[in-house]
């Protein structure tokens, strides 16, 4: 969690600092620190580069703190003094009253008795709650000033620690991973909404060093900055208080030699009954007191602020290095290749950073379907760099085939079309040398349907360069409502008819299909293909004649056919192939038998004749 936290507020550029300081540093503070040694460590070593890095910010800023100023300044802010006064004489009052006459009569003259009171009334004073509580409220005024100090310190050393990465990156790898490099973390913190409710405001600090570094955004470090300044204050003002009782008489409160130095004298006798008690309040109430409260909280501060920079700057640099290694996981083998072989490089360096994410792609690819040869020798042979020029969807085909040759030549084939060779998966049922040109290919993919496509691939590339002939519309109605079986017959027929007759067929296939199917004989093709009017014969054998609506339109129909048949304007082959079907033979059966029982009606009642035949003799017979 804590890693989490430090990784959103620290992965940005740092390029911000407060805006106009109150008087708390010494000095001017210089421009972000830079290293040159970072264009050449080793990788092995940069993470102590940056440890370095950052401990030297932090200790060279922390010097230039006045931390002596930023307590003066909230104590007056906070009105420390009033409370100061008003509790000592709140405290001298309880004394007063809780110690005898003789008492404080014996303070007026007793070194040790003054300093029992003083050191009575010191922690009365400053041990009341009040004082507690504006100690409270003085620690989280200098929390929050140490807050903003500390956010310029992180920001400038984050700032330093990462354009030490950049600086390695693009000495090791390529300059263009710098600008990725930025990009990222960018989008970490936009994603991550990091430091949108911040209320310290920062400026960029540009310097010529740092101006690539302008567009990747501003650190909110005063997340960070708060949390350790609330660390501080807690233990400033648990410790303040300590401090100031347990050293108020020998310490802070310094006893003036005049208090105590030659007693009293015999005018003052009729106030001897207070002792001490009023040089103890004008004391305690002086700028010297108060002075040394300040410079024991000012104390209290650098110790805890001291004990506390070297792991904060720790934490930066770590969270700064484990940035760079969840980039170095994220672009591991394109970073390892721009390391490894120089052509890559040369192809990486001329590769704008957004399309490094497509670099890192295609090199994913090519680990999951190459081996580290095979790498390395389509990148020295140039077919790398011409994969990765393709639109993304052709590593479709490398993933698929693990052949980059198949992938150039689909690639010399298609163009750009090889996008659409990718979405429909032609790559996988058919080979470049299927098609004649591109745009035999670019009218296949017209049709869009892959499963279209598949039967249109399944035909001879004789029989699908005939049908690719036809409009792009009636092509890709035609693939998607025939079967493959129907396309070559659809073929046979197209390239014996002419343009024209051919345009009638499949129009009249498309809106009737079922007609598809009396079509597949050789006896009609050579009946249509004779026919001087395609469209008659086409008519002649439409189902649509044939789905009469009862038997008597049916036999009026086969009638006129008949009728047709006999004087010859269609063949018989179109007749049998319309009326040798299942339907009509019953249709035929029961026509038949329909004459037959009215044959055995009307013949069997007719009444038996007999008809006898009388020849007339010869006359002339015997004679």
């Amino acid at each position: 969690m804590r890693h989490k936290l430090f990784s959103l507020l620290l992965i940005t550029s740092v390029l911000c600092a407060l805006l106009p300081q109150r008087a708390v540093r010494a000095q001017e503070s210089p421009p972000i620190y830079t290293f040159q040694e970072c264009e050449t460590v080793e990788e092995a070593r940069l993470r102590d580069e940056l440890n370095g890095i950052t401990q030297f910010v932090f200790a060279a800023e922390q010097n230039k703190l006045d931390i002596a100023a930023m307590v003066e300044i909230a104590w007056l802010e906070q009105g420390v003094d009033e409370v100061v006064n008003s509790q000592v004489d709140a405290a001298v009052d309880q004394v007063r009253n809780e110690e005898d006459y003789w008492s404080r009569f014996l303070s007026g003259w007793s070194a040790d008795k003054a300093e029992e009171l003083t050191t009575k009334v010191a922690n009365y004073a400053f041990g009341s709650e009040a004082f507690r509580a504006k100690i409270d409220a003085l620690s989280a005024s200098i929390a929050d000033e140490l807050a903003r100090e500390i956010g310029a310190m992180t920001a400038r050393s984050a700032s330093s620690a990462l354009l030490c990465v950049q600086e390695f990156i693009g000495d090791t790898f390529s300059e263009t991973m710098i600008t990725v490099f930025q990009e990222d973390i960018e989008q970490k913190v936009v994603d991550a909404q990091v430091g949108q409710d911040a209320e310290t405001d920062f400026t960029i600090i540009l310097d010529t060093r740092t101006k690539s570094l302008a567009g990747v955004g501003v650190i909110i470090a005063s997340q960070i900055a708060k949390s350790l300044a609330k660390k501080v204050a807690q233990r400033v003002a648990g410790k303040v208080a300590g401090r100031i009782l347990g050293k108020a008489a020998t310490t802070i409160i310094p006893l003036a030699g005049w208090i105590i130095g030659g007693g009293l004298i015999i005018w003052d006798l009729i106030e001897a009954g207070e002792g001490a008690l009023p040089q103890i309040r004008e004391s305690l109430k002086g700028a010297e007191v108060k002075g040394a409260i300040r410079a024991q909280v000012a104390e209290v501060v650098e110790g805890e602020l001291s004990a506390e920079m070297p792991e904060l700057a720790r934490s930066v640099s770590n969270d700064i290095y484990a940035e760079w290694l969840d980039f170095r996981q994220k672009f591991s083998r394109v970073l390892d290749l721009a390391e490894t072989n120089s052509r890559f490089q040369v192809l990486l360096d001329n590769t704008t950073a957004d399309q490094v994410q497509k670099l890192a792609s295609l090199v994913s690819v090519a680990d999951a379907k190459l081996t580290p040869a095979q790498i390395d020798e389509s990148i020295n042979a140039g077919v790398f760099e011409r994969i990765f020029f393709l639109p993304d969807r052709a590593f479709d085909i490398l993933q698929a085939t693990g052949d980059t040759e198949t992938v150039v030549a689909w690639a010399n084939l298609a163009g750009e079309s090889i996008a659409g060779v990718a979405e429909t998966e032609l790559y996988k049922i058919a080979e470049p040398s299927d098609f004649a040109d591109r745009q035999a290919l670019e009218t296949v993919l017209a049709v869009g349907d892959k499963t279209a496509i598949g039967r249109l691939m399944e035909l001879n590339q004789l029989e699908r360069e005939i049908l690719l002939g036809l409009p792009s519309e009636q092509l890709s109605q035609a693939v998607t409502a025939f079967s493959p079986d129907d396309l070559r017959w659809l073929a046979s027929y197209i390239t014996q008819l002419g343009p024209q007759a051919s345009n009638q067929l499949v129009s009249q296939l498309l809106r009737e299909p079922a007609l598809m199917p009396k079509l597949k004989f050789e006896d009609i093709r050579k009946a249509l293909v004779e026919s001087d009017n395609v469209d008659e014969t086409l008519a002649f054998l439409s189902a649509s004649k044939e789905a009469a609506s009862n038997p008597v339109e049916t036999v009026t129909d086969l009638a006129e056919d008949a009728q047709r048949l006999m004087d010859g304007q269609v063949p018989w082959q179109l007749f049998w192939r319309k009326y040798a079907t299942w339907p009509n033979a019953i249709y035929l059966g029961v026509g038949l038998l329909l004459l037959f029982f009215l044959w055995r009606l009307f013949f069997r009642r007719s009444p038996a004749v007999n008809v006898t035949v009388n020849i007339p003799e010869n006359r002339d017979r015997g004679r």
